[in-house]
């Protein structure tokens, strides 16, 4: 395999960890949704174990989108700036490690909040549900 079989296949992988993460966190909502109980005077609430695992699957969703966005703006740039330097399509370029910065960090920012709301509503999971 050459430099660029690697590459693709990152690109590959990071996408179905994108995919599935997103689908985590809405499986994750749905989890949270279901121990939510009616108290009459305030309303729908959720059991406190589930606040932070509920917040870490909103910011995973954000940074979701977050993470697009910058890949959409940062690859944007970088290509309108090669047009207006007059580089051909065909091309091959070279970019700079720190365009990349971003993007990956929102990526694994999404990933461990994903996880790491897993971890607490599997937590609460053993502590509430009897398994007799």
């Amino acid at each position: 395999m050459n430099l660029q079989d690697y590459r693709d296949d990152f690109y590959t992988y990071s996408g179905k960890a994108s995919d599935i993460s997103r689908q985590l966190a809405f499986a994750g909502i749905a989890i949270i949704w279901i121990f939510k109980k009616e108290v009459p005077a305030t309303g729908l609430t959720v059991p406190r174990e589930l606040i932070l695992p509920g917040i870490l699957i909103v910011l995973a969703l954000g940074v979701d989108l977050l993470q697009y966005c910058l890949a959409t703006v940062i690859w944007w740039l970088f290509y309108r700036k090669k047009e207006r330097e007059g580089v051909h399509e065909d091309t091959e370029l070279d970019h700079s490690f720190w365009l990349e910065v971003p993007i990956n960090l929102a990526f694994w920012v999404k990933i461990i909040s994903v996880g790491g709301s897993y971890v607490l509503i599997f937590k609460f999971l053993l502590r509430t549900l009897s398994f007799t």
